[in-house]
């Protein structure tokens, strides 16, 4: 039963209700640290979670069973996760400029976190994110696992980088669909289709639409979180010149 405390929290804050006896024992083995917007993330292989993901993945490796044909995108949060999902369903590895995605990362946390809890500092996250310690981090164990797949099985795994997408949005995507196995037609191409279908997934169109902007996903947070600027190289704007250096 939950308590008149926890009902206020939005579902993505709760905790303790859908742990199963099993995931609170491990994670009280695990190291900690305090957390972006829940209280703690806890280390767990190799990569830190919150309680609510780590019960998820505990579920996942026990029972999930994946076949030839399933198709996954796997990307570091903050790394353009919306606009890929919008163009495809794809096995792939989004990477980013990790300035832009911390950047990105602290305005989207500090978007989530209970207005009693303030603000996280710029320089206090920057050291965690730069000690590896953030949702699903360290960023360059993701990242790299993920390209060295793809160098060795080039034909499951596609790495793409968002600068290259916000670059080349046509031949990436020209790509993309290439490697899910259904490239555009003669016919499809000079319709017009691959600009038709950039069009209807960009950041302005998406942003926009009623559902992203006043929207909510199950768990409690707002659709409208996981649009900010959607633009390359926006850390310039934010970290000092000594962070930069890092």
């Amino acid at each position: 039963m939950l308590s008149p405390t926890t009902t206020l929290l939005p579902r993505f804050l709760q905790q303790e209700e859908i742990l199963t006896q099993e995931c609170k024992t491990l994670i009280s083995t695990l190291p900690k640290e305090n957390g972006w917007v829940a209280s703690h993330l806890y280390k767990y292989q190799g990569f830190w979670n919150t309680p609510r993901h780590l019960q998820g993945i505990m579920t996942c490796q026990e029972h999930f069973e994946a076949r030839d044909s399933d198709v996954f995108l796997v990307t570091t949060p903050k790394s353009g996760t919306t606009w890929l999902k919008a163009l495809m369903f794809t096995l792939m590895n989004r990477m980013q400029n990790p300035k832009d995605i911390f950047v990105s990362l602290w305005h989207f946390t500090n978007k989530l976190r209970l207005q009693e809890m303030g603000s996280n500092s710029l320089g206090e996250t920057f050291d965690m994110f730069c000690r590896g310690v953030t949702i699903y981090g360290p960023f360059w164990d993701h990242v790299l696992d993920y390209w060295k797949e793809s160098m060795e099985k080039p034909y499951k795994v596609f790495f793409l980088k968002y600068e290259d997408m916000k670059e080349c949005p046509t031949d990436n995507l020209r790509c993309i669909a290439e490697f899910l196995g259904c490239p555009f037609s003669k016919e499809e191409e000079e319709s017009g289709m691959v600009e038709q279908i950039l069009k209807l997934c960009s950041f302005d169109t998406l942003s926009n639409l009623e559902i992203n902007r006043t929207g909510k996903l199950s768990s409690g947070e707002e659709n409208k979180a996981f649009f900010r600027r959607g633009e390359v190289g926006d850390w310039k704007n934010h970290l000092p010149t000594e962070m930069d250096a890092n």
